[in-house]
């Protein structure tokens, strides 16, 4: 087994800390359960009181005065001079700043690092904004909600009193922290989708995060277990996979007043049609509805077949058993699927299409590199995956969903090294091409960083699949309008996938909207081709919506959104009737935390009023 780097030991909890997991055998399945945090081997980090590293600190806010406090928990190694230690929490079950601040560091920890793994990304990612650090606010305020914001470097969790008059703290949900935390990875390896906020754009950031505490949940084996158990080895019903954050959905009944047992419920596909006028919270359960069923078709699958005779001629497994086996393949093959696909997504504006197809390039690629028919399984898969596209209104046909393979984009493997390090073979490259990716003649382009990444395809007998992505951006100019206006040009783009082996072309991913659109929701335009924000080329797409690149947990109403979106005016009208305070001097950062994501932290916060 290959050495990690230093580890930490901590007790996370599985869900919510209010949550009811049931019973095994008519024993009560803990809410907690004991993880290790590894850091890379060789990445010249260790873990500091905080809890910190290199990618992720915490910093602890006083909930009254919002100044920064000195770090609530507090590294202990296992002996002197050891880098391998732990958090001790003295009670797990008080909501104490340090059982706060372990939990959310924890969980986005883990969720950085399942994102990065071989059965991912297979990567390094680098965060959207600058600085290799991000920060974790675990008491970042009262309120019902949590966000990820790219101005401030950081992960934000609030508390608030619910409905019932329990106390709720954001930073105590593996589900909020995951879906906080994947908004961050999202926005890191497509940013694009935040630089030019649309309805859709927003919608599709939202139902990534949600898939991503999806998969973070199917991480636990005692989650599955309990699930199982309950469900009679079924997960179309409602469970803890389908439902986001149940403790939070509860103590935050929904329009009207109405009674939830969740967050967000992804268990239910719907259409486009009965989703029109949504807003991108709501909006979003339409693509990770169709991420569930896919999840559920998966597991189906492979509980049928665990269930059937055995090769090596041993007494078939229990229903139990095979359940557990299936859930727990289904996650593996479910998490590089979901994943892969983000890695394929272009740049440039976007819609649920993109996402799509993206996901079915990826994984064709895999049968391309391989140089084989995918097995009938794999087939049924795909064809089932997008018959949801077209069942929901995204795409009128499946073809619309399948990417390209140019043999011309194909690479002699010893090019592909100065492919990757330079730009001028990159610019070389894509000038040479630019006919097969499909950029028009005379329109300049832009070639992104390239991604070397090697993931794992199969069981730990396969190969793992190594591959170059080129990622080329350019704008597409509508076609001249009938009323003169002048047309707004769209962001658009195309990824190119090699095989690092032979520089084959494994996949060409182009946007939608790189080949003039697909009807929006709700509107008859490309899906992401907003109006423009002046008013002087408004097209039949979305509309740009507040360009603040932070992502809340959901949407709230004016008088709740707490200096977001429609809210910000007011909220700004509230602050500058305060008496004004004298200015006071910006504490120093705790231990480990960057200080150029600090300062920009606590200045956004006092200029907030908080």
């Amino acid at each position: 087994m290959a050495r990690s780097g230093p580890v930490a030991t901590v007790s996370l909890l599985i869900q919510d800390d209010t949550v009811d997991l049931g019973t095994v055998d008519g024993v009560p399945v803990p809410k907690r359960e004991v993880r290790e945090l590894a850091l890379p081997e060789g990445a010249n980090d260790r873990f500091l009181d905080g809890p910190a590293c290199r990618r992720l600190a915490v910093v602890d806010l006083e909930p009254g005065s919002g100044l920064p406090l000195p770090p609530p928990a507090a590294f202990e190694p296992k002996g002197e001079g050891d880098l391998d230690g732990g958090y001790p929490i003295e009670d797990p079950e008080a909501a104490s700043p340090a059982a706060l601040a372990v939990n959310a560091f924890g969980v986005a920890f883990r969720t950085i690092r399942m994102f990065e793994g071989p059965d991912a990304l297979g990567r390094r990612v680098r965060w959207a904004f600058d600085g290799e650090q991000l920060l974790v606010v675990p008491r970042a305020g009262e309120r019902a909600n949590a966000a990820y914001d790219r101005r401030t470097r950081s992960l934000q969790f609030s508390s608030f009193t619910g409905a019932d008059g329990e106390r709720v703290h954001t930073a105590l949900s593996s589900d909020i922290v995951a879906h906080e935390c994947g908004h961050a990875l999202l926005d890191a390896v497509q940013p694009s989708l935040a630089d030019r906020p649309t309805r859709e754009s927003i919608a599709i950031h939202e139902a990534v995060a949600d898939v991503i505490a999806v998969i973070m949940a199917l991480d636990s084996d005692r989650l599955r277990t309990s699930v199982l158990a309950r469900g009679g080895n079924r997960i179309d019903a409602q469970n803890a996979f389908s439902s986001i954050a149940e403790a939070f959905g509860v103590a935050k009944p929904g329009p009207g007043g109405a009674a939830r047992h969740a967050l967000r419920d992804l268990a239910k596909l719907t259409s486009l049609a009965a989703l029109a006028g949504a807003n991108p919270h709501e909006l979003s359960t339409l693509l990770s509805a169709i991420y569930f069923d896919t999840l559920r078709d998966i597991y189906e699958t492979r509980f049928a077949r665990e269930r059937g005779p055995r090769r090596d001629g041993r007494r078939r497994l229990s229903s139990v058993q095979a359940a557990n086996r299936a859930l727990g393949t289904a996650h593996v093959v479910f998490r590089r699927f979901v994943l892969r696909g983000i890695d394929y997504l272009p740049p440039g504006d976007l819609g649920f299409a993109d996402v799509g197809r993206a996901a079915f390039a990826a994984d064709q690629a895999i049968d391309a590199a391989a140089g084989r028919r995918g097995t009938a399984e794999v087939r049924r898969r795909r064809d089932a995956f997008a018959a949801r596209f077209v069942t929901s209104g995204v795409v009128a046909a499946p073809a619309q969903l399948r990417a390209r393979r140019p043999r011309a984009l194909d690479v002699p493997p010893e090019r592909l090294a100065d492919l990757r390090d330079h730009e001028f073979a990159a610019y070389d490259y894509v000038g040479r091409h630019r006919r097969a990716i499909g950029i028009p003649a005379r329109v300049p382009f832009t070639v992104l960083a390239r991604i070397d990444a090697t993931k794992r395809v199969g069981s730990k007998t396969v190969v793992p699949q190594r591959e170059l992505l080129v990622k080329v951006a350019w704008d597409r100019v509508p076609p001249a309008r009938a009323d003169g206006a002048r047309p707004r040009p769209v962001p658009v783009g195309a990824t190119i996938s090699l095989h690092w082996d032979d520089g084959r072309c494994l996949a060409l991913v182009r946007s939608v909207a790189a080949e003039g659109g697909l009807p929006a929701p709700g509107g008859d335009g490309p899906p992401s081709t907003p109006a423009d924000p002046d008013g002087d080329a408004a097209g039949a797409g979305e509309t740009l919506l507040a360009d603040d690149v932070a992502f809340d947990l959901f949407h709230a109403d004016a008088a709740a959104a707490a200096g977001r979106g429609a809210g910000r005016g007011a909220r700004s009208a509230s602050v500058a009737a305060r008496p004004a305070r004298a200015a006071r001097p910006l504490a120093a950062p705790p231990p480990g935390v960057d200080p150029g994501a600090f300062f920009d932290l606590v200045r956004a916060r006092s200029a907030l009023g908080r």
